[in-house]
């Protein structure tokens, strides 16, 4: 078979469009720092980096809510903390009651006074806020103040009470898959579990104020109950923040792995992709040339 001008012409016409298209994709590849970005690039890789980063979104996600969550555990456990230095102080006051010397009008007035501030302090930190965040001991109600009083203090009459009007559950948030930890506590159980707390303080106020020994001896021995009932529920927040901090370690290692691994997939390797960035402009420069002295017409083109 004759070897015409014409079918030089024609394969070294898709010789440059093959030579263009790797040029191309080498361009693309030196502009994006990717080996990967298509699906045909290399389709198996392409399929384990779209499923690394899925898995990489996913501890993104747990890591986010981590980091939500260390707002409430530090408020709630700073709460349940301070209420106990109340109850400290509580308990002070009430040996004070129990000192005979302490039980002239003039002192058990102020006595009683000091323990209307202190249960003031209680129902302040009963209803705290989360910074950004709603009433952390209100469970999921936490747009609505946990506790609310009715009454109030006067001399000769019965002391306020409080009311639990939040939703008596914690609010859990998940920091791995299946992993759930309560970042609030359970505001039902933590003030007025198996010991009222607002109870008891009002008790001991009415034994003050009434100068009545049986009441602030009842009322001492269940701050002590007061005491252990919100230590308990301390740990427990504690004890959700320690779990928190082992699973955001390991999920920050995790997630560099996967960026490492998506990265070793994905990314290019510059010097490979600009030497043949070099080599390949080279060949396509020289490929033109011949194709063109193909081109051109001949003698033998108009026999």
């Amino acid at each position: 078979m004759r070897i015409t001008q014409s079918m030089l012409a024609r394969v070294g016409i898709e010789q440059l469009r093959s030579q263009r298209n790797r040029l191309a994709i080498t361009q693309e590849r030196a502009a994006t720092g990717l080996r990967i970005n298509r699906p045909s690039d290399d389709p198996v890789d392409y399929r384990t980096t779209l499923y690394l980063k899925d898995a990489l979104g996913q501890t993104g996600k747990f890591l986010r809510a981590i980091d939500l969550s260390r707002t409430r555990l530090q408020t709630t456990e700073e709460a349940i903390g301070d209420s106990n230095l109340v109850i400290g102080n509580l308990k002070t006051i009430a040996i004070e009651a129990s000192n005979t010397s302490n039980q002239s009008p003039s002192a058990r007035t102020a006595l009683r006074t000091e323990v209307e501030q202190l249960f003031d302090q209680l129902l302040e930190y009963s209803n705290v806020r989360a910074p950004g965040g709603g009433y952390v001991f209100a469970g999921t109600e936490s747009d609505t103040a946990a506790f609310q009083q009715a009454g109030s203090f006067v001399s000769g009459g019965a002391p306020p009470t409080v009311a639990f009007t939040g939703q008596a559950s914690a609010i859990e948030v998940e920091i791995d898959e299946g992993v759930r930890i309560e970042v609030t506590a359970d505001g039902s159980q933590v003030f007025q579990g198996t010991v009222d707390v607002f109870e008891v303080v009002g008790r001991l106020w009415q034994g003050i104020d009434a100068n009545d020994q049986t009441l602030i001896s009842s009322a001492l021995g269940d701050l002590d109950r007061a005491f252990d009932q919100l230590s308990d529920a301390r740990t427990r927040i504690g004890g959700s923040g320690r779990k928190a901090d082992d699973f955001e370690e390991r999920l920050r290692l995790q997630e560099q792995e996967f960026i490492s691994q998506i990265s070793f997939l994905e990314d290019a390797d510059a010097y490979e992709v600009y030497s043949d960035l070099v080599t390949q402009e080279s060949s396509l420069q020289a490929s033109l040339q011949v194709t063109t002295r193909l081109l051109q017409p001949t003698l033998l083109d108009y026999l």
